[in-house]
Parts: structure tokens; sequence; C-alpha cells
């Protein structure tokens, strides 16, 4: 990175921290969720900050008032969408005792909270479409499917140790249950009719069978040993 990017760098970073000191308030939302809207629908290169003051109702000069620029309104609309996915999801740790009623739980998180899931996942991919990379982006990224991935990682684990579910690699199958949801996201998207509810507690199934949900704790107490069978 050159000095001058640098310098541009600093006093973007320097005015995104100003204007992020100055939001706490209901209108600063509201010109994120017009921002997360449009973005979503029509992507990050096609939208103005003129086009988003307009859906808000406000003027332009608001927008700048809160959002350092556009690049950084994209980040925050981001890091909102992610908040909102993920705050229904956090109440499956008051579950812990019983794994199976937090997985059931964290499924029908992401049932209810489908319309953000599917506009943070539309804005990521149009992000991914672009050949320009934020580090903040990138980590907020990152630490979004960290937390996805980590609540049900947590509750197989103790399902397996509690005698409920078969061993399973949970690193492996918490990846997998979380990138064909995305998988269903994008059905929904581009599929005419799409049954979005239905595909996740297929999901669900699939997920409980491959832990052999039920079927594993009579084994047990019978002594019966089988081996491990990949449900596709």
């Amino acid at each position: 990175m050159t000095r001058q990017n640098r310098v541009t760098s600093q006093k973007w970073q320097g005015r995104a921290q100003n204007a992020t000191r100055q939001r706490n308030n209901h209108r600063s939302d509201d010109i994120l969720e017009s921002a997360l809207r449009l973005f979503s629908e029509q992507g990050y290169t096609a939208v103005s900050i003129k086009d988003i003051a307009k859906a808000g109702g406000v003027n332009s000069a608001l927008i700048y008032y809160y959002f350092a620029s556009k690049e950084h309104l994209f980040v925050e609309a981001l890091k909102y969408s992610a908040r909102a996915a993920v705050v229904d999801q956090q109440h499956s740790k008051k579950l812990r005792n019983d794994p199976v009623a937090e997985i059931n739980f964290w499924f029908d998180a992401n049932i209810r909270m489908s319309m953000p899931l599917g506009q943070m996942l539309r804005l990521m991919l149009d992000y991914r479409a672009t050949r320009k990379r934020s580090a903040s982006i990138e980590r907020l990224i990152m630490d979004f499917y960290e937390a996805e991935t980590s609540l049900l990682r947590a509750a197989i684990n103790r399902g397996i140790k509690g005698g409920l579910f078969q061993q399973v690699d949970t690193v492996k199958t918490s990846l997998f249950v979380s990138t064909h949801l995305d998988g269903l996201m994008v059905a929904a998207s581009i599929r005419p009719n799409y049954d979005l509810a239905a595909g996740f507690l297929q999901m669900r199934k699939i997920l409980f069978a491959w832990l052999s949900y039920g079927r594993h704790a009579e084994r047990r107490k019978s002594g019966v040993r089988t081996k491990l069978r990949f449900v596709a």
C-alpha cells in the first residue's frame, strides 16, 4: 500500500469511526434498512446514495452525517443484517440442557429470520462478485458463520456426550448444514414458488438421521454396534 493510499484509508476509517459514534437512534436504523433492501434487491454497484435517500425519505446530507461513504454504509448494512439474523439464534443457549430442543430452536430461528438472512446472503454474494475487498467485511463474514456453526456444533457435541447422538465429526457436520442452508436461501431466491420452510425442515430431518437420533439411544441400551453411514 502506498503512503497516499494509507493516508486515504486512515482518513476513511477516522470518518467512519466518527460517524459510528454519532449513530444510536432510529433514523440511522431506518437508513440502514432502506440501504439493506436496495443493496439486496439491486446490488451494491447499482445503488447510489441518492437512491437510498429517496427510499428512506431523507436527504443525502443526512446519510453522510451518519455514514462516511457508500462503502461504509454497505459495511454497516451488512453488520445490521448479521445482528438481526443471529440475535434470535442466541436464545437457543437457554436450551443447553436439551440438545435436541436446541437444534430444533436453531432451525426454527433460521426459518423465522429467513428474510434478513436472505438479504445478508445476497449482499455477501454481491460483495464477492466485485474485485474490491474490505478487511472489515471479510472479518464480519467469518465471524457470522463461526457464530452460526458454533451454536450447532456445541449442541451436537452435547448430544453425543449425553448418548443421544452417534459419534460424528461435529465440525464437518455443522459446516455441511450451514453450507446447505445457504443453498436453500439461494434456491428460494431463484426458483418460483420454492417452499423455503419445507426445505429447512427437510434439512433438519437429514441432520437427525445422520446423527441417528432415537435409534442410537436404542442401540446403546441393547449393546448393538453399527457402522457409521452417511446420509446424503
